[in-house]
Parts: C-alpha cells; structure tokens; sequence
C-alpha cells in the first residue's frame, strides 16, 4: 500500500502538477477533474474542488491497485523475482498499455487524442515514475525481510 501511495503521489506532483499543469499551461485543478471525469464523466469540470479531490482519490486509489498487481506479480513470476528492476521497467510499460488502451477508452473522461510526444512523455513517465519505484521498493523490501519469497 505504501508502494502505491508513492508512485501515486509522483504521479501527481511530476506527471499532474508539473507536465501536464506548468508545462502544458492547464490549471492544476482541471487536470484533477480529467482524472475525475473518468468516473463521473463531463460533470467532473463542473464540480470545482470536490472533483478535483475525486480526481486525487482516484488516482491514488489506480496507484495502490497498479502496486498491489506488482506485488503479487513478482509472488508468481520468477522473471520479476531474479530481474526486479528490468521487470519493473517493463511493468511500466505494460501500465502505460492498459492505461491508454484499455481504461480510459472504457471510461466516461471526454477523448484525448494522443499524439507522438505526449505519448513518449507519458510512457517515460510510467515506466520511471511507477515502474521503476515499484522495483525499487519491492528489491529493498526483499533484501531486508527475509519472509519474502524474493
């Protein structure tokens, strides 16, 4: 659980706060709702703090979800046990697939179209700010607590 509360408060410091609300010039507060709009649809915009809160509770709710399938992953599969930090790389690679591909075209968040480099941006940004924590986390946990079976 602690796993995924860091990579989700990376996620939104780095990847919400500074890409997305000062580079790309979005209120910090819209960017929140985005992510609540996946749940709630357009409303989201409308909603003021209380989405954007939404917003945060969610993304850190996919970040826990995301830890909580490394955890067990690497329980299961020795490639993750032996290799944890290539592993986890590629894990976030395949978060970045499911994310884009699978959840939120299936979700009710309004349609982004993703163009080259905010698709290179944002695969980096999984790979480097869930991924490779989760590697990170997970190989410390293992070499300090001899009960793992990793």
């Amino acid at each position: 659980m602690i796993g995924g509360i860091i990579i989700g408060l990376l996620h939104l410091i780095i990847q919400d706060g500074f890409f997305f609300s000062l580079l790309t010039k979005y209120p910090y507060i819209s960017v929140l709702q985005y992510i609540a709009s996946g749940a709630i649809g357009n409303s989201a915009f409308t909603g003021g703090l209380a989405t954007a809160l939404l917003g945060v509770a969610l993304d850190l709710i996919m970040s826990i979800i995301f830890a909580g399938i490394f955890t067990v992953s690497a329980a299961r599969i020795q490639f993750l046990r032996r290799y944890v930090i290539p592993g986890s790389l590629l894990y976030g690679v395949g978060v970045f697939i499911v994310m884009y591909f699978i959840v939120l075209p299936l979700s009710a968040a309004p349609p982004s179209p993703l163009t080259v480099p905010p698709a290179i941006e944002a695969l980096i940004e999984h790979i480097l700010l869930i991924g490779l924590p989760l590697g990170i986390l997970m190989r410390r946990n293992a070499s300090t607590n001899q009960q793992l079976p990793y």
